[in-house]
């Protein structure tokens, strides 16, 4: 049984018995590291292994599969992350539960450890990244019940002081398209 990520490379392709390896084989490879490690490795440095064995590589195809897997990796732009207010973080949130719903969730969490883990950093002096970093370590530990908290959250008067109330375009809503922190501020305007 294989112990890294290079011996379970060689395992697998030798479970195949291609004579050249291409894309389905990458991608049959890709999804052994990922079960078996957390992760996969790029089709370009799986290619790499197996050439360093002998293995005959289709190189078009890999060569395609890596440029697809590296826009994979990218899920979110440098504009999207930049957290200088709470509307970019808002802005962050939704993309993040659109491809929650739509994609690889190994690596969107990742993605998501990765995010957090340079916030970290800067928590302690920039209070939408404190914030963030909030929402992120709830979301890590269950994505299906953070809109919901994050509700509640933004009904909170420790969040409300920071950042102020949002809209119902900015918040999940009940029915009527009111959260229970727009009511009370209605009350308080009449």
């Amino acid at each position: 049984m294989a112990t890294t990520k290079d011996e379970l490379i060689l395992e697998i392709w030798e479970k195949t018995q291609q004579d050249v390896i291409g894309a389905s084989e990458l991608t049959l490879i890709q999804k052994a590291l990922t079960d078996r490690f957390g992760s996969d490795s790029s089709p370009a440095s799986i290619a790499r292994v197996l050439a360093d064995h002998g293995a005959r590589l289709g190189h078009s195809e890999i060569l395609q599969a890596d440029a697809r897997w590296r826009e994979q990796q990218h899920l979110f732009t440098p504009d999207e992350l930049e957290f200088d207010t709470i509307d970019a973080a808002n802005a962050f949130i939704e993309k993040l539960e659109q491809l929650r719903q739509t994609h690889d969730q190994q690596s969107l969490r990742q993605s998501v450890l990765q995010i957090k883990s340079e916030l970290d950093v800067l928590a302690p002096r920039h209070v939408v990244a404190r914030e963030v970093t909030q929402w992120l370590t709830i979301w890590l530990q269950n994505p299906q019940i953070f809109p919901g908290w994050l509700d509640l959250r933004r009904s909170t008067k420790d969040f409300q002081v920071l950042f102020g109330t949002f809209s119902p375009s900015q918040a999940n809503t009940d029915d009527r398209g009111i959260t229970p922190a727009h009511e009370s501020e209605k009350r308080t305007q009449r």
